[in-house]
C-alpha cells in the first residue's frame, strides 16, 4: 500500500521518467565504391593485376574466417550470459524478495498482534484477519521457497526459519486463546515474553536466510563480470587479429572502408542498446560520411520520437499530471477492491479560450493542475491510495481507494473548496466553476476502472443537465440511455412507417383575433410503448445527429397538409421546427422544394422556426442557405428569442421574417414591472427591424393583455389552443 501511495503521490513525476528501450538497428553491408576499385587497379602494374586479385581474395577469405571465429564466439559468450543473466532474473531475484518478505509479513504478524493485545473486544474483529493474513503469507512463501532452493547451505538456514517460524506459532496461538479468554494481563505476559522471544529468533533467521541469499547473488553476479570481462579480452584479441590481416591485405582498404565501418557497427550497436547520444565520427570518403549522418539522424529522430510517444501516452504535455492511458495500465497492479471515482470538469474553458485566448485557457488548466497536486493533505495516505490524472479537455479525475459514499461527498466538498475560486490572467478574473461527478463501487461487485470513470463522466453530464455542481452515478440513469438508445435505433422505421405524428397548435393575430397559423409538433406514437414524449428522444437525436429523420417527416407532413389546405384554409401557415445541422445541410432547399412539388404546397405559406443559439453559432456558414430558402418564398422565425446570446451586428443580416419571444420572458409578466419592461424592449426591437413579434407560452389572460398593450403581433399558447391531432385541429377551426 505504502509504494501504491508513494506511487499515486509522484505519478506525475515518475511517468516523466524515460526508460531506455533497446531498439534493434542494423547496418547493411555495402559493397566498395566503383572509383576505389579504379584506384587499387591503377597502383600496381597490369602484369601483377591477376596476382593481387588474389591475393585479395585469400586476404578476404581469411577475414571471413576470422569473421566467423568472431561471430561464434560471440554467440556463445552472449548466450551463457544470456542464460546466467535469466537465471539471476528468474530465479535469484524473486527468491531473495520471497525471503525479504518472509521478513516483512513475519515483523506485520508480531505488530497485528500487538494491536489484538491493546484494542478493545469489540475491535479484535477487525484485526484477526489482519493477522491470520500476514502468517498465511509466511507460510505460502515458505512452501514456496522449500520447492525452490536448492543448495544445501540455503536448506540448512531454511530450515531453521520453518523451525522457528512453528515456534512461534505455538506461542501466538496460546496468546490469541488467552485474548479470547479474555486475560490480557497473561496474553500481554506471553507475548511479550516467549513470544517476542520466538518473535525475534523467526526474524533473525530470516535475516540470515536473506544475507545468504544476497551474498549468493553478488557472487553471481562477481561471475557474470568476470565472463564480461573474459569474452570482452576474447572479443578484442580476435578484432585485433582482423585489424591485422586488414593491415596486411591493404593499407587502403583499411584506412578507407575497415575503420569506417568498424566506427559505424559501433556507434550503431550503442545506438541498438539504447544510447541514442552516440555519435558516428566518421573521417574518410562521402559515402560513409552520409552513412554517418544517416544513423546519427536516425539516432536522433528514435529518441525524439521514443520520448515523445511515452510523454504523450503516459504524462499530459500540458500539465504533467497522468493521462488515461497510464491509469489503465497501473489499475491492474494497484488492485483496488473498493474503488471511486471523482470526475472533474472545468466549466467555461471554451469560453475563456474564446474570450482570452488559449494560452489563457492552459495557464488556467496548469494552475487547477497545481491545485490538483496540493490535494494530499486532504487524504490520509496511511490508509487511502488514490491517483490524479488529466483525461482530455478540462476534464481530471481524482481516483480513490478505501472511502465510503459519505467520505467521497467529503472528500468533494474540501476539494471543491480548494480548487474553486478566483483566478487573474492578463488583468481579467476568471471565476473557475467545477463539476463533478461520483462514482464508486457501492454494493455492486468489484468493477473496472474503465467502467467507473464512464460512470462518473456521466453523472458530471447529469449535473451539467440539471444545472447542479456535482451528481453521483445512478444505475437507472444508463437504463434511461439505454431506452433513449433503443427509440433511436427504431426512429426512422417509426418515421417510414408513420408513427411520428405531426400535431399542430395555433397562432392567434392579436390585432383581429384570427386563427393565422399553427407550429408543427412531433408526437412519436410509439406500436409498443404508446406516446413517447418527445423531450425523451428529440434532444437525444440532436446530439447523435438523427435530428434530420424526424425534420424530414415533419415536413413532409407540413407541406402536404398545405397542399391539402389550398382551397379550405388558404390563409393559414404552418411552422415546422429545424435544428443547427439542418440549416447547415446545403441541400436542405433542394429537398423543400422537391417535396413542395410533390404535394403541390405553396411555400410561401411554409415557415421554418431556428433556435437563436443555432442561428448566431454558425451565422457565416449558415447564411448561404437561410437566403436559398428565402428565395424558395420560405417565411424564417427566430424561435426562443433571449434565451441565447444574439449579436445585433448579425441580427440584421438574418433574412428572418419572424422572431420569437421565449415563454420565460411572458410568464407572469404582468406582475413583474421588470420583466414587464423587458418583454416591452423585445417586441420594440423586432418591430424595428421590421420583423412579426410571436409571444410563446401564453397562459393568462392578463399575460394577453400586455402583449396586446405592448403590440405583439401574434400570441400562441393555451389560451389560444393546445396542440392537437389533425382531425382535432379541424373541429377546432370549424368552432
Amino acid at each position: 500500500m505504502d509504494a501504491a501511495n508513494r506511487l499515486s503521490q509522484n505519478s506525475a513525476q515518475a511517468v516523466m521518467r524515460s526508460t531506455e528501450l533497446p531498439i534493434r538497428t542494423g547496418v547493411t553491408d555495402t559493397s566498395l565504391p566503383r572509383q576505389f576499385r579504379v584506384r587499387l587497379t591503377r597502383t600496381w602494374p597490369w602484369g601483377r593485376s591477376t596476382k593481387f586479385w588474389h591475393r585479395l581474395a585469400y586476404g578476404f577469405a581469411a577475414l571471413l574466417i576470422l569473421t566467423v571465429v568472431v561471430v561464434v564466439v560471440a554467440v556463445l559468450q552472449f548466450r551463457a550470459l544470456a542464460q546466467h543473466s535469466e537465471r539471476m532474473l528468474q530465479v535469484d531475484f524473486p527468491r531473495m524478495l520471497k525471503v525479504q518478505a518472509v521478513h516483512q509479513h513475519a515483523q506485520g504478524h508480531g505488530s497485528a498482534m500487538a494491536r489484538l493485545l491493546t484494542s478493545p473486544r469489540a475491535n479484535r474483529e477487525a484485526v484477526y484477519p489482519e493477522a491470520d493474513a500476514e502468517y498465511h503469507h509466511v507460510d505460502r512463501v515458505l512452501n514456496e521457497l522449500t520447492q525452490q532452493i536448492d543448495d544445501e547451505e540455503s536448506r540448512q538456514l531454511l530450515a531453521t526459519v520453518v523451525l522457528r517460524r512453528e515456534q512461534y506459532r505455538s506461542v501466538f496461538i496460546e496468546v490469541a486463546s488467552t485474548i479470547e479468554a479474555n486475560d490480557i494481563v497473561r496474553a500481554s505476559a506471553l507475548f511479550n515474553g516467549p513470544g517476542l522471544t520466538a518473535l525475534s529468533h523467526l526474524l533473525a533467521a530470516s535475516e540470515a536466510l536473506l544475507a545468504h541469499e544476497r551474498r549468493e547473488l553478488e557472487r553471481r553476479h562477481s561471475a557474470m563480470l568476470g565472463k564480461i570481462l573474459n569474452a570482452e579480452w576474447i572479443l578484442a584479441a580476435l578484432a585485433l587479429a582482423s585489424l591485422l590481416a586488414s593491415a596486411m591485405l591493404a593499407w587502403r582498404i583499411t584506412v578507407s572502408i575497415a575503420r569506417p565501418l568498424a566506427r559505424v557497427e559501433a556507434a550503431a550497436r550503442a545506438i541498438a542498446q539504447g544510447r541514442y547520444n552516440s555519435r558516428i565520427d566518421v573521417r574518410g570518403g562521402a559515402e560513409f560520411t552520409r552513412v554517418a549522418q544517416a544513423i546519427n539522424g536516425m539516432a536522433d529522430a528514435v529518441a525524439a520520437r521514443e520520448r515523445e510517444i511515452e510523454q504523450q501516452a503516459f504524462a499530459d504535455r500540458l500539465t504533467g499530471l497522468p493521462t488515461r492511458t497510464w491509469l489503465m495500465q497501473r489499475a491492474p497492479a494497484l488492485q483496488w477492491s473498493r474503488a471511486a471515482v471523482i470526475h472533474i470538469d472545468l466549466a467555461r474553458l471554451r469560453i475563456v479560450n474564446d474570450v482570452l485566448g488559449f494560452e489563457a485557457g492552459d495557464g488556467l488548466l496548469m494552475r487547477l493542475a497545481d491545485r490538483l497536486r496540493s490535494l494530499t493533505h486532504l487524504l490520509d495516505t496511511s490508509t487511502t491510495s488514490f491517483a490524479l490524472a488529466r483525461l482530455e479537455g478540462g476534464v481530471f479525475v481524482c481516483v480513490c481507494n478505501g472511502l465510503s459514499r459519505n467520505e467521497l461527498e467529503a472528500l468533494r466538498s474540501k476539494m471543491d473548496a480548494t480548487l474553486s475560486g478566483s483566478m487573474q490572467f492578463a488583468h481579467q478574473t476568471i471565476d473557475v466553476r467545477l463539476v463533478y461527478g461520483l462514482s464508486a463501487y457501492a454494493c455492486r461487485a468489484q468493477l473496472p476502472l474503465e467502467t467507473l470513470l464512464r460512470e462518473a463522466e456521466q453523472a458530471a453530464a447529469e449535473a451539467k443537465r440539471q444545472q447542479q455542481p456535482w451528481s453521483w452515478y445512478f444505475a437507472g440513469d444508463a437504463g434511461a440511455r439505454a431506452r433513449q438508445l433503443g427509440l433511436l435505433s427504431g426512429l426512422e422505421h417509426a418515421a417510414a412507417s408513420g408513427e411520428l405524428e405531426m400535431w399542430l397548435q395555433p397562432k392567434l393575430k392579436v390585432a383581429t383575433g384570427e386563427i393565422v397559423g399553427m407550429e408543427a409538433l412531433v408526437r412519436w406514437h410509439h406500436h409498443e410503448s404508446g406516446y413517447v414524449a418527445p423531450a425523451e428522444f428529440i434532444p437525444f437525436a440532436e446530439q447523435t445527429g438523427h435530428i434530420g429523420i424526424v425534420t424530414r417527416a415533419m415536413l413532409e407532413q407540413a407541406l402536404a397538409t398545405l397542399g391539402r389546405w389550398v382551397l379550405s384554409h388558404a390563409q393559414l401557415s404552418i411552422a415546422v421546427n429545424v435544428s443547427t445541422l439542418d440549416i447547415r445541410d446545403a441541400t436542405l432547399p433542394d429537398r423543400i422544394r422537391a417535396m413542395a412539388e410533390h404535394h403541390r404546397a405553396p411555400l410561401g405559406r411554409l415557415k421554418l422556426e431556428i433556435t437563436e443559439s443555432g442561428l448566431m453559432e454558425h451565422t457565416n456558414r449558415v447564411l448561404p442557405v437561410l437566403q436559398a430558402l428565402r428565395d424558395l418564398g420560405i417565411q424564417l422565425s427566430i424561435d426562443d428569442f433571449g434565451t441565447g446570446y444574439s449579436s445585433l451586428a448579425y441580427l440584421h443580416r438574418l433574412p428572418v421574417n419572424e422572431l420569437k419571444i421565449d415563454r420565460s420572458f411572458v410568464s407572469h409578466a404582468d406582475d413583474k414591472p421588470e420583466a414587464a419592461a423587458l418583454l416591452r424592449t423585445i417586441i420594440e426591437l423586432g418591430h424595428s427591424l421590421k420583423l412579426t413579434v410571436v409571444a410563446e407560452g401564453v397562459e393568462r389572460a392578463e399575460e394577453q393583455d400586455l402583449l396586446t398593450e405592448f403590440g405583439c403581433d401574434q400570441i400562441q399558447g393555451y389560451i389560444v389552443g393546445k396542440p392537437m391531432s389533425l382531425t382535432d385541429l379541424e373541429s377546432f377551426l370549424a368552432a
